[in-house]
C-alpha cells in the first residue's frame, strides 16, 4: 500500500514540474528580446515586447502560426 501512495506523489511532482517548466520561459520571446536590447527604438515601435509576457505572439509587429511560433519580425 505504501509503495502506491510513493507512485502517486512521485508521478504527481513529476506533472508540476513539468507545467512548470513549460510555463517558466520562451526561447522564442527570450531571443527576440535579446534582439530588441540590441536596436536603437527612439520611437519606442517595440514597447509591446515585455519580457514578462509568456506569448510573444501577443507582441506588435510579430506573425505566428497557429502553433504559437514565431514566423516573422
Amino acid at each position: 500500500m505504501e509503495l502506491g501512495i510513493f507512485c502517486s506523489v512521485f508521478v504527481s511532482l513529476i506533472l508540476v514540474f513539468s507545467a512548470f517548466l513549460r510555463v517558466s520561459g520562451n526561447a522564442e520571446g527570450d531571443a527576440l528580446n535579446a534582439l530588441k536590447s540590441n536596436l536603437e527604438d527612439p520611437n519606442n515601435v517595440l514597447q509591446s515586447w515585455n519580457a514578462t509576457l509568456v506569448n510573444p505572439c501577443t507582441w506588435y509587429h510579430l506573425t505566428c502560426n497557429s502553433d504559437n511560433s514565431v514566423t516573422r519580425v
